[in-house]
């Protein structure tokens, strides 16, 4: 059990963090900027664009103690005479990076892939945490807007909503910007944007929880934006990749306590459906299975996207694979420090000639192994190194 009581304080601590990280659909401003209706995405918003922040985020509780019924605790009701034992409450924070790949933009949408990423041991390698999709306007929504919308924008106070045109600073550079403010009696939520071209520089949020007992403070502040030069970018997905597809997955997941050196095995299903797709993207619902022997079985669900704009992926266009060299370096990221190369093409043992990508820092690595005749991901490894816990994936196509 006291692995076991490790493991889940570690996934507390984790959950706790990101919350910083939204990953829902993007904001609609088109009620604040009718003009959003009728823009296209900014001529910088292209497939493969990456946008990175340094993001961090703090929970702080409102009160600092609470008192818990217990027969033996050491403080006693005045009127109830009951006993109650005192427990701190305590907050929590994390922090690390955010970033946001275009995984397509056209006229009917823009479809971004919305990654968090932890530092490991607080200052030491990143890993990722959390993805999901986000999906709005063309012109934008929270992580750009179109400068022919913001240049539309007039300034106001009142309402809920302020906005607000300012120069904001980053490191030693000035930008001319606009500052939106919308606020309720619970929540906060501050964009700043560059409105020369339309980035998302900045943002703060305040939210207080239903119950009014925890404010969750969060901030994301850009460190840098890159195009991306994939060897898939503007080449289609293949046509099986579509809605109603299915892909199934089975394998193993395995959490090793460091100082304890125990691992403790279990059994993972993972069940992917396509909800809808275009030449360049898809979306999906993944559901995920880990069962622990002698535990009860956990369950999660997420709406994700995928597409051409990211290093990897549930599929890739096969002409794209079919180039890959042994050796060859698709990308490196200086925010992450990670490196993406090609491993090997090779025939596995059912015949399929795979080629075997591989992502990975000092603290994370991921290899995607692709079947080339059809694009398709048909096995997947994950190692994720922490200072408490390591975790390690392995599950293939079934």
């Amino acid at each position: 059990m006291a692995i076991l009581k490790k493991l889940r304080t570690s996934l507390i601590i984790l959950t706790l963090t990101m919350v910083f990280f939204n990953g829902s659909d993007a904001q609609d401003l088109s009620g604040l900027i009718p003009s959003l209706q009728n823009l296209p995405a900014p001529d910088w918003i292209r497939e493969g664009t990456r946008l990175s922040y340094y993001s961090a985020t703090a929970s702080i509780p409102s009160a600092y103690e609470r008192f818990v019924p217990d027969e033996e605790g050491d403080w006693v009701g005045v009127n109830s005479g009951k006993r109650y034992r005192r427990e701190e409450l305590f907050g929590a924070a994390g922090h690390g990076v955010t970033q946001v790949d275009v995984l397509s933009a056209d006229a009917r949408a823009a479809v971004l892939k919305v990654n968090a990423w932890l530092y490991s041991s607080y200052t030491g390698p990143l890993v990722p945490i959390k993805q999901a999709a986000s999906i709005g306007l063309p012109a934008g929504g929270d992580w750009y807007i179109h400068p022919a919308a913001l240049a539309s924008l007039k300034d106001q106070r009142g309402g809920g909503v302020t906005v607000l045109r300012m120069p904001y600073k980053i490191g030693t550079v000035t930008y001319d910007a606009i500052r939106i403010q919308q606020e309720d009696d619970r929540s906060t939520f501050v964009r700043i944007y560059d409105l020369s071209d339309g980035k998302l520089l900045a943002s703060f949020n305040s939210v207080i929880s239903a119950d009014q007992k925890v404010t969750t403070l969060s901030e994301a502040i850009l460190i840098g934006i890159r195009q991306m030069d994939l060897p898939w970018l503007g080449h289609d997905l293949p046509s099986w990749i579509g809605p109603g597809a299915s892909l199934r997955y089975e394998g193993t997941k395995s959490y090793e306590a460091i100082r304890a050196g125990t691992v403790l095995p279990a059994s993972v299903s993972i069940d992917i459906s396509i909800d809808d797709a275009a030449r360049r993207y898809y979306t999906y619902t993944q559901r995920v299975s880990t069962y622990i022997p002698g535990f009860p079985t956990q369950y999660s669900e997420e709406k994700l996207a995928g597409g051409v704009g990211e290093p990897g992926g549930l599929v890739l266009p096969p002409a794209s694979l079919a180039s890959l060299r042994s050796g060859q370096i698709l990308d490196s990221d200086p925010v992450t420090g990670i490196t993406t190369r090609v491993v090997d093409t090779t025939r596995d043992d059912t015949g399929r000639d795979v080629a075997v990508v591989k992502s990975n820092n000092q603290a994370y690595s991921v290899e995607f192994g692709y079947d080339i005749r059809t694009g398709m991901l048909v096995s997947l490894s994950e190692t994720k190194l922490g200072e408490e816990y390591n975790e390690y994936l392995s599950v293939s196509l079934s």
